[in-house]
């Protein structure tokens, strides 16, 4: 694996330039596809200066992982969790799964992204785990603890039966081609999951 030291401060600027460069390469090229120079390339900067600011290949698609989840309002609303205690959870959780169906659905970058993870995890099951670490694991987190707050039974299970069934939404929806096969009404969806979580607590 090909690693370079820093030799120098890193500049945002920079920064965010590789970033953007290697979005385009990885969602292009896959993560096998990928090399250091072609993301010097798209960045526009030297491959030393790409090594300056990342370690290796993993780094980097690690750091785009988190870019992602700073940037989504469906990653930011879970973890403000504790913002909403005056609100009902109905309209909560409704929010939630609202932003996460939104952010998902009208983002290619974002599902291409998701779908290369995927399709990479056999090769690389390293970058799924870094997926589930940067991603999933804060969103279950903040649920889990937003559900102890409000007396929701098994609050983990509620959290991964929340999130479990947007995720399966999703996949078998806008992933798999399945909305016609297995159709469902989003909204229909999910107010009854919201139902079903908040009459444990009842």
């Amino acid at each position: 694996m090909e690693s370079s030291k820093p030799s120098q401060p890193n500049r945002p600027e920079k920064t965010a330039a590789i970033l953007d460069g290697a979005m385009r390469v990885f969602l292009d090229q896959g993560y096998a596809g990928t090399t250091m120079d072609k993301v010097a390339s798209a960045a526009g900067v030297s491959k030393p200066t790409v090594y300056n600011h990342f370690q290796d290949k993993e780094a980097l698609f690690n750091a785009l992982m988190k870019k992602l989840v700073l940037e989504k309002e469906w990653a930011k609303c879970p973890l403000g969790l504790q913002n909403f205690s005056s609100e009902p959870p109905n309209i909560v959780l409704k929010r939630i799964a609202n932003e996460v169906l939104d952010n998902c659905t009208t983002s290619s970058e974002q599902m291409t992204f998701i779908r290369l993870v995927i399709g990479e995890s056999g090769r690389f099951p390293e970058l799924s785990k870094s997926f589930v670490t940067n991603m999933d694991k804060p969103i279950i987190d903040a649920l889990t603890n937003y559900f102890t707050s409000q007396n929701i039974p098994t609050p983990e299970v509620a959290a991964r039966m929340f999130m479990g069934t947007l995720v399966f939404f999703l996949m078998t929806s806008e992933v798999m081609g399945g909305k016609d096969i297995i159709p469902i009404e989003r909204d229909y969806l999910v107010d009854n999951l919201i139902n079903m979580i908040m009459k444990q607590s009842a």
